[in-house]
């Protein structure tokens, strides 16, 4: 049986999107207010939350980086080198409370195309002692949100847990479809509305102008963890690709051991 916080992390994560175009409007749900909105400057609602909240710096919250298919997702803090450069889907951990610079490039869709996503950690999960990392929050790119970041436009997601109580109300079917807002309307209010707001995703076509380019470009100094992924071209195999290679000779070692039938 799956313990009921365990499954409500694994099934209740949602995104919910602004565009800088025109959007449908969506309706509020009850009278919760919200200060603090998406269109602040970036890492400002983080560093307000983890003020009153007062985040434990030892946490490390996974994230993990999705793009279409394939590709490479680097991560930057508060530095122009990256601390890894990770193929997609990326895992790692970050601290609640900061914001971090993402660069994701080699995508097959899009030859070429170099964008330079930030990621705001506005809250953390709370998984059972020792399965943080069975629980990412998911910062999906999908291929709509990349062209349109080409295009010229900004695409701001917030990603939040939902709330299981409302989730009936809104959508009795529970499909997960990202939802979007007017740019005029408070999207981190929306958000709260349906459930707890996890990330701000913002994805753009801005990119580094060389060495004048700000420190804060990249991020607010937190912490990075790769956990259990492996940096691209280290020569690093992971023990749950070696247990495949060795899981699959040991199948064809016993399918070469079989007996032939002599007529």
């Amino acid at each position: 049986m799956i313990p009921a916080r365990e499954s409500l992390l694994k099934a209740a994560m949602l995104a919910l999107a602004v565009l800088i175009a025109p959007a449908s409007a969506m309706a509020q749900v009850g009278e919760y207010h919200e200060p603090l909105n998406e269109k602040l400057p970036p890492g400002f609602t983080a560093a307000t939350l983890a003020r009153v909240r007062q985040y434990d710096p030892f946490w490390m919250q996974p994230v993990r980086v999705e793009l279409p298919s394939a590709g490479t997702v680097s991560i930057y803090s508060a530095s122009p080198d990256p601390l890894a450069t990770i193929t997609a889907p990326a895992q790692f951990s970050v601290n609640a409370g900061h914001i971090y610079r993402l660069r994701v490039s080699e995508m097959p869709e899009f030859p070429g195309v170099e964008l330079y996503p930030s990621i705001e950690i506005i809250d953390r999960l709370h998984p059972p002692v020792g399965t943080a990392a069975n629980y990412p929050i998911p910062v999906v790119l999908s291929a709509a949100d990349i062209q349109q970041a080409i295009d010229g436009q900004m695409v701001t997601r917030i990603i939040y847990l939902e709330n299981p109580r409302r989730a009936a109300l809104v959508d009795p079917l529970r499909r997960q479809t990202p939802l979007t807002v007017s740019p005029t309307d408070n999207a981190l209010q929306e958000a709260g509305n349906l459930g707890r707001p996890m990330v701000i995703v913002r994805i753009g076509g801005r990119t580094p102008s060389g060495l004048d380019m700000p420190v804060s470009f990249f991020g607010s100094g937190g912490a990075f963890d790769l956990g259990e992924t492996v940096a691209v071209n280290t020569g690093v195999v992971k023990l749950s690709d070696r247990k495949k290679n060795l899981d699959g000779l040991a199948s064809d070692r016993a399918s070469s051991q079989r007996p032939v039938a002599r007529k």
